[in-house]
Order: C-alpha cells, then structure tokens, then sequence
C-alpha cells in the first residue's frame, strides 16, 4: 500500500485513506481511522447470532461500515474521489452502496494480493462460524462496479479471470525501487547463499539445512530472517542439532529500504517453498524482487511464478524436486562461471523488475497519466 501511496502522490493525486491503525504515510492527507467492533458483539451469544442468524448485509454492517467514519462517507456522497482503491477482500461489499460509490463518475479498483480460495479450511469453530461470511464477502469480487483488478501473479489472475469472468487483471509485482548496484565478486572457494524473509517453516527452511548434511564445504548459508522468534528459535537448535554452526549464521533483519544494498554481498537467493496450498504454488514473494535489485542469482524449485521470472531472465537455476538431497544436487552442479552468469542477468534483470515500472503498471490500471500537483483526488 506504501508504494501506491507513492506511485499516487507523485503522480499528483491527493490521496486519504481508510482502515486500522495510525496514519500510515506523510504524503496521505486524511487517514481515518476504522473503529473498534462494538464491545457486545465480543459475546459467544452475540458472534452466533452474527454469523448465523443475521442477513448478510446487516452482518457487513455491523462489522463493517458501522465501524467506518461519517466523514468518509460524506466525501464519496459528494464524489470527492476520481479513484478509489480496496486493498485485499474484507471491506469490498461496501461498493454496492450506490449512494457512496457511483462507477460513472468515480474509478473503483480492487487491489487482489493472494488467491482466496473458494471455500476454507474449517480447522477451528472459528473458521466454520465464519466460513459462510467469508464466502459472501470473497462473492463481490466480480462485482461489475470495480473497473479494474490487480494481482501480483499471471497464476492468480487466470484463476479469478477463470471463476468470476472478469476482464484481463493487471500484474502489480511489490518490487523495491531500482538500486544502481554491480554484482559482487563470486569466490569460488567461498559462495555465499542468502534466504531472507519470514521465518516460517513452510518456506522450506528444513529443507535448506537438511540440504547442507553432505553439501560440498564452499558453499556457506544466511538466514536473515524476521519474526516468529519461536521459528528462528527452532531454526537455530536444528542447525545446532546437525552441527552445522560454523556453515550457517541467522542475522538481523534489514530495513526494507536497505534490503538490497545488504544482501549485495551474497551469490544466491534460495527459494524453495515445497507446494501446499494454492497460495503457496503460485507464489511470487517480495524476496524474488530484493533479491534481482541485490544482484543475486536464485536458486528456486518448481514454482510455476518463479519459473517464469528465471525463464525470461536466465538469473537462476530450477531445482528438479522437493527433498534436501534434490536442493543439494542442484547447487553442487553450479560453478563460479554459471554463478556470475545468474547475478549478471539479475543486473539486467533490475532495470526491469522495479517500483517505478510497476507504479507505471498500477497507474494504467487506475486509467491515470501523471499530471499536475492536485489535479484529482484518490482514496485508499
């Protein structure tokens, strides 16, 4: 949201926005803050009757638009926005108020993170209570009032194109900003492998340690990693476990800014999320982008999104399967030469895959062309 904040503001749009917390960037004039959920509806009794008993749209209300400051409706009855843009499902029944949102006269963009899948997992009572709400909120995605759609993957589009017929989505990847950066030297005798990101075990990070039992000793692992400390806990006494200590280090997080110039020093990024979800398949994370601006090559598995950056851009290696041992074969078959191949493309690479291409991408979708400081307004 950050960077559409940016790609807006300097595009000369006046930007508000609306949702949780404090307000989020200076360039947003009026941000209005979402209100608690009435303390009642924190009762057992009352979460039943919710999901239940009341009707869809009374339920929205509740959770929803109640919650939401006059002052934001009062602005979209007087059509105060050119654009408004949701981010992500959860507040997008609130388009068919026709009183607010009018699509004649306002561009109303929906802003589709990940895949939601069509039905979830009900693992908890929590899920089966909710489950019914989700599937009428996640129903107004193909609502004819949004003129366009963004996603961040080709394989996430055409799954929502395929179910509610909707036209062409467009592909907003959340890269960074381009960084004027040269590739690192490459030891042969010394490559340095990065993974950065959440630590989150479905990510592959037992895969990655498991890879390194038998790994050929040039080869040498970072793990830059951000919370649950209770993973980075857990990933620190299995790499102790396996007495890899000396070949593995868990650092710091950078700042997101900084990612980029930090990560500089490294050869490869590995990539490695074994498939279990939909989400998890088609995924396209931030890590791919930060990486390409570090000028690192990448070492992925099949995930059919990450294919298709390495495809065009020839900066990685596929690994051919999922276990630790088919993780292990692929990198031993990498020398120095391949290596400085793979982070000289990803140099070419990043003159490409940046925020500033992106926001170009985004700004088309919004039917926008940069213009004059306050020549519209947007909300957010």
């Amino acid at each position: 949201m950050r960077r559409q904040i940016d790609w807006l503001a300097d595009a000369g749009w006046e930007i508000d926005t609306l949702g949780l917390g404090p307000h989020p960037d200076p360039r947003v004039g009026d941000h209005h803050v979402v209100r608690n959920l009435p303390r009642w509806s924190s009762s057992r009794l009352a979460q039943l009757a919710l999901y239940l008993l009341v009707p869809a749209r009374a339920r929205f209300r509740v959770l929803a638009t109640d919650r939401f400051p006059e002052a934001v409706s009062a602005r979209l009855r007087d059509r105060a926005y050119g654009a408004v843009v949701f981010n992500e499902i959860e507040f997008i029944p609130w388009v068919i108020d026709r009183k607010l949102f009018d699509p004649a006269t306002t561009h109303i963009h929906l802003d589709l993170h990940e895949f939601h899948e069509p039905t979830l997992t009900a693992r908890t009572r929590w899920a089966r209570l909710t489950a019914r709400h989700y599937r009428w909120i996640r129903s107004h995605i193909g609502r004819p009032e949004f003129a366009s759609r963004s996603t961040v993957a080709s394989g996430i589009a055409r799954l929502y194109e395929e179910e509610f017929g909707v036209e062409t989505l467009f592909l907003v990847r959340n890269a960074p900003p381009y960084v004027d950066l040269q590739p690192s030297p490459v030891d042969p005798d010394a490559i340095r492998l990065l993974f950065h990101g959440m630590a989150s075990w479905a990510r592959g990070l037992t895969q990655i340690v498991e890879a390194f039992e038998g790994l050929d000793p040039r080869f040498s692992m970072t793990f830059m990693l951000t919370p649950p400390q209770r993973n980075i806990d857990r990933l620190q006494a299995l790499i102790d476990e396996k007495g890899l200590g000396d070949r593995m280090r868990i650092v710091p997080p950078s700042p997101m800014r900084e990612i980029a110039r930090n990560i500089n020093e490294h050869d490869l990024e590995i990539v490695f999320y074994p498939s279990t979800t939909t989400n998890v398949r088609l995924a396209l994370p931030n890590k791919i982008f930060e990486a390409v601006q570090g000028r690192l090559g990448l070492v992925i598995g099949h995930s059919p999104m990450l294919e298709e950056v390495v495809t065009r851009y020839g900066n990685g290696v596929v690994v051919d399967g999922w276990q630790p041992a088919d993780l292990r074969a692929a990198l031993e078959s990498l020398d120095a030469a391949a290596i400085v191949g793979m982070k000289q493309a990803s140099a070419a690479a990043a003159r490409e895959l940046n925020a500033e291409n992106e926001g170009r991408v985004f700004l088309s979708a919004l039917g926008i062309l940069p213009g004059p400081a306050g020549a519209a307004g947007a909300a957010g």
